[in-house]
Order: structure tokens, then sequence, then C-alpha cells
């Protein structure tokens, strides 16, 4: 008996960190190698678990609804890539887009929307642990004054995101805004996921990816995604430490921030706003008496510091 119980609590601990490891879950079909028909005859192509404004929850937009994708030869790996490109139609652009939530559409580009639907498989993805980025490939043919974007959402239940991204309900966020220049070699994106609900566990992963700016889309731009992929931090090899050492506090649109280190470590800090664009950057060094200050304008924003192999965050209001 003594020497069998050894051997499982062995195997106990195997199967914990086999769970553990699986646990960090990423998004089905995130390749785009799958393809399914989705009611318009076999021409017509979806990738299987990502949805479009022709697979939307009101059937009588969905059949007049513009094509703005394909499945494209034209991959970062394996056989397909997703090719998203932004279309005129009835008197208005429609937004290449795909979804891994479901589309609600309406004629009013204003009042379309994306949304995580939990008690339909197809229209959601589940993740168990805390991404802390988002990674992927992409090419890009923009019109003038266009771009495309990504989007990530982190929640638990039902979520609906529209363009005006409103992140007081959200576990966490990412926003990323590609440049108006052309890629023509599939190049890699980092969407950092900025954590606004510290202690909740996030349950479902709601990913939105465009070939234009939203409802102020060009037509003729144009986009293709490939592999994309959920960086967990133990997988990146960056541990994310309890803030703990990073002290926040706000005077008269002063930003003041402390870093308690025992020694003086060179540091990059980051400051986003609430819809997780880039506000500042800047470099420095920790110490035990040293207090930086920065001027922003009023607003709620989410510090980033890292040094030493590890990343505090917290969350201030000014």
């Amino acid at each position: 008996m003594r020497k069998i119980l050894p051997i499982i609590a062995s195997v106990s601990m195997l199967v914990f960190v086999v769970f553990s490891l699986n646990a960090q879950t990423q998004f089905d079909n995130a390749s785009f190698e799958e393809w399914e028909e989705i009611g318009f005859g076999p021409d017509i192509l979806e990738p299987i678990n990502w949805s479009s404004i022709k697979s939307t929850d009101d059937p009588s937009i969905n059949s007049a609804a513009p094509i703005v994708w394909a499945r494209s030869d034209d991959a970062h790996t394996g056989n397909y890539s997703l090719y998203l490109n932004s279309v005129a139609v009835f008197g208005i652009v429609a937004t290449g887009t795909m979804t891994n939530g479901r589309v609600h559409a309406d004629y009013d580009p204003t009042k379309g929307y994306m949304y995580t639907d939990p008690d339909h498989s197809e229209w959601h993805t589940r993740i168990t642990g805390k991404p802390d980025s988002l990674v992927g490939w992409y090419k890009a043919m923009p019109r003038p004054n266009d771009y495309g974007t990504v989007k990530i959402v982190l929640h638990r239940g039902y979520m609906a995101v529209a363009e005006n991204i409103d992140s007081s309900e959200f576990i966490a966020s990412g926003n990323l805004k590609f440049t108006g220049d052309a890629v023509d070699e599939w190049t890699r994106f980092s969407l950092p996921i900025h954590y606004y609900l510290e202690y909740t566990e996030p349950e479902f992963a709601l990913v939105i990816l465009t070939s234009s700016q939203g409802v102020d889309a060009v037509p003729g731009s144009k986009i293709w995604f490939d592999d994309l992929e959920l960086i967990y931090n133990n997988n990146s090899g960056i541990a994310e430490e309890n803030a703990k050492n990073l002290s926040l506090f706000a005077n008269n649109n002063r930003l003041h921030l402390f870093i308690d280190t025992e020694k003086a470590e060179n540091y990059i800090l980051n400051v986003y706003d609430i819809s997780g664009k880039l506000r500042m950057t800047d470099t420095g060094v920790t110490g035990m008496k040293n207090t930086h200050v920065y001027q922003l304008p009023s607003g709620t924003y989410i510090v980033s510091v890292q040094y030493d192999g590890k990343v505090l965050t917290k969350k201030i209001v000014l």
C-alpha cells in the first residue's frame, strides 16, 4: 500500500497538470482551415465556428446582405486564410466582418453589434484561464483614410459589443487598429489584453475582425487573417505579478507612480485609456525613492509596468 499511494498521487498530479494545460483554451478553427455551407448554396462558405453578416439573427437581412468575406488560398500556414473586404451596397458601406460570436445586423450600421450567445455553442467560445494577449498574422490593402481592426472582449454570460466599446462590464478587452499602410507580406500582430476586473475569471472570449474602421468604412479596403492564438502568461515566459509593488495616485490630472523594488531596475511604462488605446509610453529606472509624475487628461486609465520579467497592472481614474 505504501508503494501504491505515491503512484496514485503521481497519476493524480499528472491528470491535474494535463487538465491545467488544456484549460488554457484556444479558438476553434483559428487558422480558418474548415469551411461550411450556410444555406445559400455551395459557393457561399463560412469558416466553421465563425459568423458573418449573412448568418445574423435576422433571416430577412441575411438573404440581402452582401458577401464581404471569402476563403483565400493565400495562407500563412495550411491551405486557407480568411479574406475580408468592405463593399458599398444600398447606399451604405458594409464592413468586411467576421466574429466567433453572432452578428445582430441592421440596415442602419450604427445599430448593429456582435454578441456572445451562451446557449448555442456555434456562437460562443468558452475559455478557462486569463490570456494576456491575442496574436495572429495578417496582410492588408486598406483604402486611403481607412484601416482594419481586431477587437477582443473577455466576459461572463451574454455580452454585446457595438461600434463604440464600453468596457465597464468587461472582465478584459483589447482593441487594435492597424495602420493605413498596405502590408504585402504576412506580418505578425500582437494585441495586449487589459484586465479591468482583476479577480474575476472570464468565461467567454468574443473576437471581432474587420477590414475597415467600423461605420466609417471605405469600400474596397481588404485584409487577410490567419493563425490566431491566445497567449497565456505561463506560455509567454512573462510572469504576471501581483501589483502590490505598484503604487498609483492622482492629483490635479497628474498621475503619480511609485514602483517599490529592492534594487534599481529598468522599466517600460504603458498607459492605456478605457478603450484599450495606448495614450503614452515611457521608460525609466525603479527605486525605493523614485516617484514619477505624468500629466494626463481626465479619464480612466490602465497603467502597465514591465521590468525584470514582471508585469504590474493597475486601474486609476483621473
